[in-house]
């Protein structure tokens, strides 16, 4: 017997809701962005629009002084207000990549979990995060290969501030930063996370933006890139846990998941304290001895000359502004200001693992005096796709998600 119309209709608009309508954007957002790039891609093969759609994706703000007589350098750049364009571009880019990663690993993976809704949401949110902070730790060590932080040492952190200009992978690092925290508003809407998720994520995403914007403009690159890949890399260790002690919630007797779960855990421990007090030693270097030796009284935006030499333009001269910060204020509220957020992520770990202390305490009793629950309600418990316990009974690695994430380096 076919179903009534009415229930045809509503099944119907489920699947395909009106255009233009606040489900239509949700559910095809990727889409959305993906096409406004490839827009804005094909205006880049059109020659009356490929000098304003090429800034869209390029680098701008060249200081290289070039020179046809000698071998080409690197090529440098400052920041400015192109800037903005690129920033646009590769918000759009992460916007696709996030839904891409969703539909495609994400959502095939939580399937298969049968978590309750607020892991769920722990479980996406670990899922996006790691796999941006996999990404940078990798970019970073990559630049710390090709711009010699290893074999320089500690003083090229501070050498030659203010600094002429920054590579192009380098440029291109902080603009993915800066597009890739930027795009977490939108996702907040477009990824329906619960009302009372909004706060934290809010809280810690505008500490990523507001942190990594005052290093990109005050040219404390080098140092502000070195933080950034200790920071992330204890993150990855504190997501890895996450996901692990959620793979061990359906492998409940399995022994290698849950000590896959406490192993990872132990090890975000130990790299969580090593990696503060390293971050804290070295911004203490640079900005309290280092930056020092070349300080001024007042920030200074000095204008420099750019001579480009080649055989097709000839010789252009150019005109670039480079912000000199290097003041004792600036340096020392700097300094405060990592000083304040190490501080505050350490209160969190402490106050992470006492919680975690107290409720081992309180569930231990309660796990021995627990009555023996019958077959028939444990099926109808795991069909619900959640257990009586789900809730109470958590690794403590998900407890700090609830007031501070940990992030805000």
């Amino acid at each position: 017997m076919p179903p009534p119309p009415a229930a045809l209709k509503k099944k119907t608009g489920t699947k395909n809701p009106p255009i233009l309508s606040q489900e239509y954007l949700i559910q095809n957002h990727g889409d959305i962005a993906c096409g406004i790039l490839m827009l804005v891609a094909l205006g880049t093969v059109i020659q009356a629009t490929s000098p304003y759609c090429t800034a869209f994706f390029g680098p701008r703000h060249n200081v290289t002084t070039f020179d046809s007589l000698n071998a080409t350098p690197a090529p440098l750049f400052n920041y400015g207000y192109k800037d903005l364009a690129m920033l646009f571009s590769y918000t759009l880019i992460c916007i696709t990549a996030h839904a891409i990663w969703q539909e495609y690993v994400l959502d095939k993976l939580y399937k298969k979990l049968h978590l309750s809704k607020s892991k769920n949401a722990k479980f996406f949110e670990s899922g996006q995060l790691i796999l941006f902070y996999i990404v940078s730790v990798l970019w970073g060590i990559m630049l710390f290969n090709e711009e010699s932080y290893f074999r320089s040492g500690l003083e090229y952190l501070w050498r030659d501030y203010p600094y002429t200009g920054m590579s192009t992978w380098t440029k291109l690092y902080f603009i993915v930063q800066l597009a890739y925290w930027l795009h977490n508003f939108p996702e907040l809407y477009l990824q329906k996370v619960r009302k009372e998720d909004m706060p934290a994520r809010i809280v810690y995403t505008s500490l990523y933006l507001i942190t990594i914007l005052y290093a990109y403009l005050t040219r404390f690159w080098r140092i502000s890139l070195v933080l950034l890949t200790i920071h992330y890399l204890i993150e990855i260790f504190y997501h890895s846990s996450r996901l692990a002690h959620f793979y061990a919630t359906i492998k409940t007797g399995s022994a290698t998941a849950k000590s896959m779960s406490t192993y990872l855990f132990k090890i975000w421990n130990v790299i969580f304290v090593f990696g503060r007090l390293a971050s804290v030693v070295l911004a203490w270097l640079t900005f309290w001895f280092g930056l020092k030796t070349s300080s001024i009284n007042k920030i200074t935006f000095t204008t420099a000359p750019v001579t480009n030499t080649n055989e097709n333009n000839g010789t252009l001269n150019e005109s670039i502004i480079i912000s000199n910060f290097n003041t004792p204020a600036v340096r020392l509220f700097t300094l405060a200001a990592t000083g304040v957020l190490q501080f505050w992520l350490v209160w969190n770990f402490i106050q992470f693992h006492m919680r975690r202390r107290r409720e081992q305490r309180n569930t231990r009793p309660t796990a021995m005096a627990s009555p023996k629950v019958p077959n028939k309600l444990k099926q109808k418990g795991l069909t619900n796709g959640k257990s009586e316990n789900d809730e109470t009974v958590e690794q403590p690695v998900l407890a700090v998600s609830g007031h501070s994430n940990k992030k805000s380096n």
